[in-house]
């Protein structure tokens, strides 16, 4: 039941949501997500508050950086 309730959260978070939560599991800091990325932290930061939406190539290149899926911030399957 507590699987279930988790599953259906995750499906209700935004991309940013789901990006700042896998960067926190992971032990990635943000500026290094900046960096490998060339999105500017300023930028980065405000898109990860909810605060910008990412642009395409930004979360394209978010996804190389990170080495997973788009489906992983999108679909909720992996």
């Amino acid at each position: 039941i507590i699987k279930i309730f988790l599953i259906e959260e995750a499906l209700k978070m935004e991309v940013y949501q789901k990006i700042r939560n896998y960067l926190t599991r992971q032990g990635i800091k943000q500026i290094h997500l900046s960096r490998k990325t060339g999105i500017n932290n300023k930028v980065l930061n405000a898109s990860l508050n909810g605060k910008r939406k990412f642009r395409v190539e930004e979360f394209r290149d978010i996804c190389v950086a990170l080495n997973v899926s788009s489906e992983k911030f999108l679909g909720g399957k992996k």
